[in-house]
């Protein structure tokens, strides 16, 4: 398969959903809101620290709720398993930008497991992960002074070619 072919392919089985967790935690917080404002109303003393506090509460939790709804939350997702998709970049000490393509090209992962990583340097490695290991994409660039160059396309790897790719470049949480 052609680089082009993957690029369009990666483009296509990755799509941009609102985070369930942002939408519940708008959510939540609305209704929090509402519930403080309801308790505020059955406070018959409004000097009191209580009636403040819950009505600021209320009002606060009400604002930032529905800003949490409306411009909260944005994550990749890879469609066919609706598994959030994470970037990262991964820096390799000891391999040009064109052998780190090659390896890519002829899927040595067992040499590219071996490369020594860094934490930056001349060659970048960016990944887009899915959390289930099911999708993989990369792409290698190189720095020329003051920014970053592609020196590939991107490389998409799915279903049961993303497992070794997956395995290979590690969890970056780890």
């Amino acid at each position: 398969m052609s680089v082009q072919q993957n690029t369009l392919n990666a483009e296509n089985l990755i799509v941009k959903r609102r985070s369930k967790r942002a939408l519940g935690l708008g959510i939540g917080l609305i209704a929090s809101g509402i519930a403080l404002y309801f308790a505020s109303t059955t406070i018959r003393d409004t000097s009191s620290s209580v009636y403040m506090l819950c009505t600021v509460g209320a009002f606060t939790a009400l604002i930032v709720g529905v800003l949490k709804l409306f411009f909260g939350g944005w994550e990749n997702v890879y469609q066919p398993t609706q598994s959030p998709v994470e970037g990262y970049s991964l820096y390799f000490e000891g391999l040009s930008g064109s052998e780190l393509v090659e390896l890519i090209e002829r899927e040595r992962f067992d040499a590219l497991r071996a490369a020594r990583r860094k934490e930056s340097g001349p060659v970048r490695l960016d990944v887009r992960r899915s959390r289930d290991g099911k999708f993989v994409a990369l792409q290698v660039l190189q720095y020329v002074p003051y920014v970053y160059e592609n020196l590939s396309g991107t490389y998409c790897f799915q279903e049961e070619r993303a497992v070794p790719v997956a395995e290979c470049i590690g969890n970056p949480a780890k």
